[in-house]
Formats: C-alpha cells, structure tokens, sequence
C-alpha cells in the first residue's frame, strides 16, 4: 500500500514564503548597501571579478615578482593567455624563455608568425626583445607557446586571460592570478570600459567561443593553423519515481545516458568559418516498471555542420548557412539545432538584426519535419547590461496539424542594478488552425528577477518570478485562446546558480500553456564556481480543463481531473561543483512535484535524481 500525500494548501504557503522572501531582500539590502556606499573604495573594486573572468591587463613588471595593473578591461570570452612584453631569460638546452616569472616552453608544434616552418620557433629569440606570444596551459599547469609574434610588435607590456585565482576585499594586497602568473591591483588600476561592441555582440550571437579565434578555446587539439579539434562528454543518471501520480500502478523507471560530441572548427580566413559538431549517445534503462521499456539504441547524429560569414568587411554583417544551434539565454523562443539561412547585422552602434529561413531539411526531431519558419528580431542594447528586442516568428506547417501560427512579442533580459538581475517576456499568438478551422488568439508573459548579495566568500541570490500562458475559456465559437510555445523551446537558464536548471520545475516542466506559474528561490554561490539552489513552484491552471500541455509527467493516468485549477506545488534542489580541473563539472538535481486538487486525491508525489557529469577535452 502507497503512502498518502497530505500536503494540500500550497497557494497559502507560498503567500509566506513571498512574505519571508520579500522581508529577507529587505534586510539584505539594507545590511549590504552600506558596503556598496562606501566611499573611497579602489575602482577596481566595481567590478566582480571571479575565476573564469576574461581580462585584458596593462601595466608594468615588478622586480618583486609581480605584474602591476595600470589598466583593466573586461573581455567577453573565455581564452588561454597571451603575454606581450620583453623576454627575461632564454635557455636553449631546455627550449625554454621566460616572460613575467613565467617558464614557457615551445615545443614542435610552437608556430613562429613570419618564420619559416622549417626553423625553430625559439630560434633568434633574445633576452630584452619584445615579443607577443599565445599560451597553452596544461593540466601540470605548464605554459606551452603557441604562436609567437617577434616582429612589429607595439611597445608596452599586456596580458591577456581567463582569471584561474581571485584574492580581493578592497585592502592592499588585492590580487588576481591567471594560471600561476601574479597581478597586483591597487588604487591606481583603472577599469576600462570594452572598445567597441563587436567582440562582445559576435560572443552572444555566436554561442562557441572557438569560432573567434584558436585561443579562445580552452581546451582541444589544434590540428593545424587552420582546425581545432575540441570534444565534451556528459554523462547523466536519472531515476523517475510517480511520474505517474498513481496510487495503483507501478512506473518507475532508473536510466543512464552517455554522451560525447566532437567538435571540428575550421580558420579559413578573417571572415570565414565552418564548424562541425556530431554527437554520440546511447540510453540505458537500469530499472524500470514501464511497458514497453524505452529503446537503448545508439544514436549518432550531425548536430551542427554549417559555414559561417563572420563581419563581412568588417561591416557587421554576418552570414550562416547550414544546420546550427538556435539558442538563447532563457531558451524561451529556442533551444534546437536547426537547418537554416540566418543574417545578422550589427554594425550600428547599440541595434542588432537577424532574420532567419528555418526549413526542415533533415530534422532532429520527427515534429519538425514539416515546419517552414520566418524569424525576425530587432534588439537594442540600452546600456552594455540590459537589452529590448522585438520579433516575429511566422511557422507554416504543411503536416496533419496544418497550423500557421504566427507569434510576436517584446524582451527585455538585463541588469537594472549591480544586484538586480531581471527579464521579461510578452509574447501573442495569432494564426489560423487549418485542420480544426480555429482562429488562434492566445498571449503569454513571463516576469522575474534574481536579487544578489555579494560578500567577500560567496554570494547570495534571491529569485521571484511570475508566468502565465493563457488558456482556452470558451468551446466552439471558432477561436482559441490556449497559448503554445514555439516547440523549439526548452525554458532552461541560469537563475541563481551557477548551474542550468528547468525553471518552470525539473519535474512537471510543463510548456507555458493553459497555466499560471509563482516561482521563489534563493542559492548560495562560493567564488570558486559551485552553488547550492532551492527554487520552489506553484502551479494553477489558467482555465480549468482535464488537459495538462507537454510536462514530464505520465499521461495517461496523471490527467487532470478538469474540476480544480489547483495543479500543486514543486521544490528542487540543485548543486553544483566548481569546474575541477578547468575541465570537469558536477551537478546534482532534486525535484519534489506535489500534485493538487486537480489530481487525484491522496496520490503520491513524482520525485526525480539525476547526476550530470560535463567534461571538455
């Protein structure tokens, strides 16, 4: 005999949760602004700097064995350093120079620009001469050269890297490390703001950082000057228990699936890319009370295979064709790869256009196979945290379902405030359903922010947020009014943490359609990278119906009753690890899905586990 659930009013417990969640942001910020207000702080301190910060660093070396910043800037993707500056030592039997107390060795494959291949690269090299030299550092956290520049190099001395070290609290000495190499900072460092908008706008546009250049990859084998070869694996392990929601049946299932993509770019010119991604995975049902049980076929796929055009004559405009990673931060519009002619342009200061011919060519997923979509979306940047964008999405679907919808909406993802990080989606379906000869006229918004309290070990952050996907109130009368998402959505992020997580619940996951979602959360971030998140959902539905739209539940028997709107409540837990090694990440994730008055009473709750494990190599 299966347990009864009891817990039956959680809109009343979500009123005092929002209650001690509003009074905890109150005394929060009221106990931390003084901090932030006080005066005579050192510049630097405006900034949060944590490991994996990029930085470009002006400054001076100090015969005390530390580089001193003059002048910092902040850099949008993640790189292996790039040192420029005069030479402190050569050793020729080792193969070894020195730059800024670092050792660097070269080794065959160190390339020298300008120097035929034939010759060493470490060949010529004299001590006080000013060079420019790439980095690679290895797991014994080793400096290998790279490519090295030794003619027509600007004078001054620069780093460029990926912050490994942070030891700052506003008292001399503050420092920061890239790889063992010490930066001091003092009341003279200046924080520059970035030079030009492009290197920032192409990392957002352009999701994988190795397509700007080979030294923004932070891991992979350079095949040659002209290819990379970079590789990921995840590894997941997951146990569902009542995803039914039944008293009577037992369906519980416990699954592992491996995954590994490689990942091939290409450098064929300044402009031009191409970039190939195939993935390799295979599910294995561990347990499993199911019928039938889920296949456990390996699956290998082509991902991604397309060339980009990237800043034609340096104009802003850019160009990609072929099968790509439609993505976003909230993955609300997208989250898919798709095939697609996509144009972006940005070379007016602060506007960025894209339009897009999405076309089913060979579809990952069977419901595309006949979807022909027209995207459009303008953005433009109020300041370099917070953006506004405006699209249209127009879909013509020549399957059974034969629906045209068209959606348009406006955005807004960015930060109001240092602490305040906030987004809003307003978004309204219109269309025509072919097959069911029904107008479609439906909306949906979804609003929130995360408050963060910085402190000297860890931050705290505080989330609240409101979704609602209308529903259908009326049957019959040739319209409805239940709002679909794209179908390419996913409605994951970063909320909190410093880990993803499926912020409409990890275990119902429903679509923003027909229901109304109240999420409050709160999460604990240490600087070295890890977090620990809580987020806990209500769920009603919009209008009452036995109808629940694309959740993680099984359906049939967890159907809604169509008396109640009260669908019930969730809590996750998520932890994450800091990146050990610089390659590997942990995650672990709870969910608890307690179901309402919509379900049947005294049914149990749906719990899920799951283990990731993300590596790069």
């Amino acid at each position: 005999m299966k347990g009864t659930n009891t817990i039956r009013d959680p809109y009343s417990w979500a009123a005092q949760a929002l209650l001690i969640s509003v009074l905890t942001l109150v005394i929060a910020f009221v106990l931390t602004s003084p901090v932030s207000a006080q005066k005579g702080a050192p510049e630097y301190m405006r900034m949060d700097f944590k490991p994996g910060l990029t930085l470009e660093i002006k400054g001076e070396w100090d015969t005390s064995g530390v580089f001193i910043a003059s002048d910092i800037e902040p850099l949008p993707n993640p790189r292996s350093p790039k040192l420029r500056g005069v030479i402190q030592s050569v050793n020729l039997k080792d193969g070894t120079i020195t730059m800024y107390g670092r050792t660097i060795l070269f080794t065959k494959d160190t390339r020298r620009v300008t120097l035929d291949s034939a010759q060493s690269a470490l060949e010529g090299l004299k001590v006080g001469q000013n060079i420019e030299v790439s980095c690679k550092i290895n797991d014994k956290n080793e400096w290998r050269a790279r490519k090295v520049k030794s003619s027509n190099v600007k004078a001054g001395s620069k780093i460029k890297g990926s912050l490994t070290r942070v030891a700052i609290d506003g008292t001399s000495p503050d420092t920061i490390e890239i790889s063992g190499l010490l930066i001091l900072l003092n009341e003279l460092t200046d924080i520059n703001e970035p030079r030009g908008q492009f290197e920032k706008i192409e990392a957002e546009l352009f999701k994988y950082p190795a397509l700007a250049a080979p030294e923004y990859a932070s891991s992979g084998i350079q095949l040659s000057d002209k290819l990379l070869l970079t590789g990921k694996y995840r590894g997941t392990l997951k146990s569902e228990t009542e995803f039914d929601l039944s008293p009577i049946d037992d369906r519980d299932q416990s699954d592992t699936e491996p995954s590994v993509r490689a990942e091939l770019t290409g450098y064929w010119n300044s402009t031009v890319r191409t970039f190939a991604q195939a993935r390799l995975r295979r599910r294995f049902v561990i347990s499993s009370d199911r019928n039938p049980r889920a296949p456990e076929n390996i699956e290998l796929d082509i991902t991604q295979l397309y060339v980009l055009f990237k800043d034609i004559n340096q104009s802003g405009l850019s160009i990609q064709i072929g099968r790509q990673d439609f993505d976003e931060p909230r993955e609300w519009l997208f989250d898919e790869y798709l095939d697609a002619l996509r144009v972006h342009f940005y070379g007016v200061d602060r506007l960025t256009l894209e339009a897009a011919l999405i076309v089913s060519v060979e579809p990952l997923k069977e419901k595309f196979d006949s979807w022909t979509d027209l995207f459009a979306q303008a953005s433009w940047a109020l300041d370099k945290h917070n953006r506004i964008s405006a699209y249209v999405l127009r879909r013509q679907d020549s399957g059974l379902r034969d629906k045209d919808p068209v959606w348009s909406g406006m955005r807004y993802y960015g930060r109001p405030t240092e602490a305040l990080r906030s987004w809003a989606d307003i978004s309204f379906m219109r269309g025509f359903d072919n097959l069911k000869l029904r107008s479609l006229r439906a909306w949906a918004y979804d609003f929130g922010t995360t408050y963060t309290v910085s402190q000297e070990s860890f931050s705290t952050s505080f989330t609240l947020a409101y979704a609602v996907g209308s529903g259908d109130k009326v049957g019959g009368d040739g319209i409805t009014q239940e709002f679909r998402q794209t179908g390419y959505e996913d409605n994951v992020a970063i909320i909190g943490g410093t880990s993803t997580v499926h912020y409409y619940g990890e275990v119902l996951d429903p679509e923003l359609s027909n229901i109304k979602i109240l999420t409050l959360g709160a999460a604990i971030s240490p600087l070295s990278g890890g977090s620990l998140e809580a987020l806990f959902h209500t769920y009603k539905q919009h209008h009452i119906t036995n109808e629940l739209t694309d959740t993680d539940l099984l359906n049939p028997p967890a159907r809604p009753n169509g008396i109640s709107d009260d669908l019930g409540w969730e809590v996750d837990i998520i932890a994450s690890s800091p990146k050990l090694w610089e390659r590997v990440r942990l995650s672990w994730t709870f969910g608890l899905f307690n179901p309402g008055e919509a379900f049947q009473v005294g049914g149990p709750s749906a719990m899920l586990n799951r283990l990731n494990i993300d590596m790069s190599f």
